[in-house]
Order: structure tokens, then C-alpha cells, then sequence
């Protein structure tokens, strides 16, 4: 159990840190810049999953499904963003509540907990 909440810390704080200058290293995406930080969100939770099983005892190794399950919440968190506007009114006030960012990494870090 601690070694998977061990997993969770350091997938966040890795993603957190990690997504936004790996995709200073991609072209502009523009106005779907939203949907390449998830899936660079994505990729990197993947990743840090990847390397601490290797580290941590009674955790087994991802899937190639975490991996779809995570680019699909984090794509899903990024839609939540881009199409915020158009959400009724009672819903649109707490997509405003936090940093446009977290959405998307939320969205990556549940996918793989949950597929995994």
C-alpha cells in the first residue's frame, strides 16, 4: 500500500514538473496545446511507473493498457479544459477552480492507477 501511494506521489510531482518542459522541446501546437500537454502527462506518469516497479517491491510493472488508459483520461481532463465554456453553469465555476494544467495530469496519473 505505501508503495503505491509512494508510486502516486512521484508520478504527480514528476508530471508536474517533467510535462511542461518536454513540451517546450515539441512544436506549438497552438490552441491544442492543452491535448499535447496530455499526452506528454501521459507518457511521462507511464514512464515513472515504468522505472519505480523496477525500484519499489510489491508493485508489478504497467501494461501497455495503463499506458491507453492514461493518454484516454488525460485526453479527457484536456477536454474538460478546451470545452469548459460550454459547460452549464453550475460545473463551469469548479473547472475554473484549479490551474488549466492539473486536469489533464489528474486525468493521466487515474488512468494508469486505475488500468494498472
Amino acid at each position: 500500500m505505501l508503495s503505491r501511494l509512494v508510486l502516486l506521489a512521484a508520478q504527480l510531482v514528476v508530471g508536474w514538473l517533467a510535462t511542461p518542459a518536454l513540451l517546450e522541446l515539441l512544436p506549438p501546437f497552438g490552441a491544442l496545446r492543452i491535448f499535447a500537454y496530455a499526452v506528454v502527462a501521459a507518457v511521462v506518469v507511464f514512464l515513472v511507473g515504468v522505472v519505480l516497479t523496477q525500484i519499489l517491491r510489491d508493485t508489478r510493472p504497467p501494461s501497455s493498457g495503463a499506458l491507453a488508459s492514461g493518454i484516454i483520461a488525460a485526453l479527457a481532463g484536456a477536454a474538460l479544459v478546451y470545452f469548459r465554456d460550454r459547460l452549464p453553469v453550475d460545473l463551469r465555476a469548479s473547472a475554473y477552480a484549479l490551474r488549466e494544467d492539473i486536469y489533464p495530469l489528474l486525468g493521466a496519473v487515474l488512468g494508469y492507477a486505475l488500468k494498472r
